[in-house]
């Protein structure tokens, strides 16, 4: 009879636990990541509003000699995204993020080399975006994410002796920024670091604290992307200085003294490419229905749990009263 209660309760909370993580969102802790096979998707879809000349293809991604390399070329290709219609455009290019890991603070350090150059219209960054979007961001399907942002190393306006550090939070309506000085880093490798805490972002270049952020700070799980973008904030194009590559050293996380993530880019599988963007009737951000059919499935899942408890608890009692 003891067991009987005993399965009862496991497999109650057992369904109530696949409901809470599946339908309400709830992010478990991150697992340590280190040398795994596909730790990282490469993008497969056109850029965005605001960088729509080039096209993300995995061809434009390598891991070689120890590096991730994203090259960024001058050739026409096609591609969409939930946001940009079907176009050949004039530019192909990489893009890069974490497949499955995410974590909630910690420290992010990486050592890379950025494509472009003075006056290229090179625009590269490394940036983090909440993990509401880590899914469907790659293949350009949807835009879920919860409009926070970290930008660890971002250039602008092709200066590349200047890194912007900068957050993006509440649909852009904070973006508390410092700009930090540097030798130029499309000649030189540099090691750039973010340490994130709940009280503040505290941004480093070479080990120096270059710039401190101390409000409104992104309080979700978030994950790292790299890319390359052609023109849009990086200034005019030039196509002379084409083809560009950038290259990144190694990516490791860490929180406390525990490293929960490390890429060596060693494995040539490192990265998995993403299914290319196919336009659809749902191609549109946060479709109207979509709450509706959450909600659906959740009260579905719900409901199944109980009658599923219930039916247990019933063959427990018969059990229970022929003994």
């Amino acid at each position: 009879m003891d067991k009987a209660r005993g399965s009862i309760v496991i497999i109650s909370i057992f369904a109530v636990s696949i409901f809470a993580v599946g339908f309400m969102g709830i992010h478990l802790p991150a697992r340590a990541q280190t040398g795994r096979r596909g730790q990282w998707t490469a993008f497969n879809r056109a850029g965005g509003p605001t960088s729509n000349l080039q096209c993300f293809t995995p061809n434009n991604v390598r891991v070689s000699g120890g590096n991730l390399a994203i090259d960024t070329k001058a050739e026409v290709a096609a591609c969409s995204s939930f946001d940009l219609a079907p176009a050949h455009r004039s530019y192909t290019s990489g893009f890069v993020s974490m497949r499955a890991f995410n974590f909630l603070y910690g420290t992010v350090e990486f050592r890379a080399k950025f494509g472009g150059g003075t006056h290229s219209g090179a625009w590269p960054a490394v940036w983090m975006a909440d993990a509401s979007c880590q899914t469907s961001d790659p293949a350009g399907t949807d835009d879920r994410c919860n409009e926070q942002e970290i930008d660890i190393a971002e250039i602008l306006k092709s200066d590349f002796t200047h890194v912007n550090q900068q957050i993006h939070v509440d649909r852009f309506h904070y973006n508390d920024s410092c700009t930090a000085s540097t030798t130029d880093a499309s000649r030189n490798f540099h090691v750039y670091q973010l340490v994130w805490s709940a009280a503040s972002l505290v941004f480093k270049i070479d080990g120096i604290a270059t710039c401190t952020i101390t409000r409104h700070i992104p309080n979700a799980a978030m994950y790292l992307k790299i890319d390359m973008n052609v023109g849009g904030f990086g200034g005019p194009v030039n196509n002379g200085g084409l083809p560009w590559t950038t290259v990144v050293d190694y990516v490791k996380v860490t929180q406390g003294s525990n490293v929960v993530f490390n890429e060596d880019f060693d494995r040539e599988d490192a990265v998995e490419p993403a299914p290319a963007h196919a336009p659809s009737s749902l191609d549109r951000p946060n479709p109207p229905h979509l709450h509706a059919i959450r909600l659906r499935w959740a009260m579905l899942a719900a409901i199944s749990s109980l009658a599923i408890i219930w039916v247990l608890t019933a063959r427990w009692r018969r059990g229970s009263k022929r003994h």
